[in-house]
């Protein structure tokens, strides 16, 4: 199994800890966190002006897209 990199981070209350990537996208858009740690330094959120990492665009994701598509009520995926 491949260890997951966690990144370091900083609350509001001061208070530290470490999350996964997909979890500091969701901090960063609720404004749950100050800054968080990349290889170059920290990355203060307001000042630094940090954005998502927007996959929605095509340019995110080279790969195959293996997600199962919507299942709307009424509709049946087997047809």
């Amino acid at each position: 199994m491949m260890k997951r990199q966690l990144i370091e981070v900083v609350y509001p209350d001061g208070t530290s800890g470490q999350v996964s990537n997909d979890v500091l996208d969701v901090l960063i858009a609720t404004g749950k966190i100050l800054k968080f740690r990349r290889a170059a330094g920290w990355v203060d959120i307001i000042r630094d002006q940090a954005y998502l990492r927007d996959y929605r665009n095509g340019g995110g994701f080279s790969g195959q897209d293996r997600r199962t598509p919507w299942q709307t009520a009424g509709t049946d995926l087997n047809d």
